[in-house]
């Protein structure tokens, strides 16, 4: 019997596939519905796992998976980090920008408070401080989330149970007569 395949490899594909889910300006708006980019890295982590068992290795468990989405979810928050840093630096906030003239735009009353503190936000830059406190917030969240995405996939991918065909009936005694 074979071992169980290397995990790292399926993780790195599902943690890149969180970062850059997560860090492209507006396709990270995919992440306010229950953080379905991240949900969906940790599920592909465990579709990629699985493509790499054969028919003679031992099956996958649920905490192989979960382990899997852990790990593409630590991988995807130093992807995020490093491309959202990238980002800005190359493009300035545009989501932040974008969110402020739509509610300048808009009918709702903000407080005057609120709009400075936004504006305030696009002009700060972020210091190393920032930086590290969102890695941190993000590597907890991705973790968290990454595994749950990977127990989708176990629940998806995991090894149909052998149904077993109970014994016939022993035979009938003989009958003395």
């Amino acid at each position: 019997m074979n071992p169980k395949p290397d995990k790292t490899i399926p993780a790195l594909y599902g943690g890149i596939i969180i970062g850059l889910v997560s860090s492209i300006p507006f396709v990270s708006f995919v992440n306010c519905f229950c953080c379905a980019g991240i949900l969906l890295g940790g599920f592909l982590a465990v579709m990629f796992y699985k493509n790499n068992f054969t028919p003679d290795t031992p099956p996958f468990t649920a905490g192989d998976c979960m382990t899997v989405g852990v790990f593409a979810g630590i991988i995807g928050a130093i992807v995020e980090t490093i491309l959202s840093v990238i980002f800005v630096m190359m493009f300035g906030n545009i989501a932040l920008q974008f969110l402020v003239e739509l509610l300048k735009n808009s009918s709702v009353q903000i407080p005057s408070e609120a709009m400075r503190s936004l504006e305030d936000a696009i002009r700060e830059r972020a210091n190393a401080f920032h930086i590290m406190l969102n890695f941190f917030f993000v590597l907890v969240l991705n973790s968290i989330f990454g595994m749950l995405g990977g127990l989708i996939g176990y629940s998806m991918y995991k090894p149909k149970q052998q149904t077993m065909m109970p014994p016939p009936p022993p035979p009938p005694a003989p009958q003395l007569s």
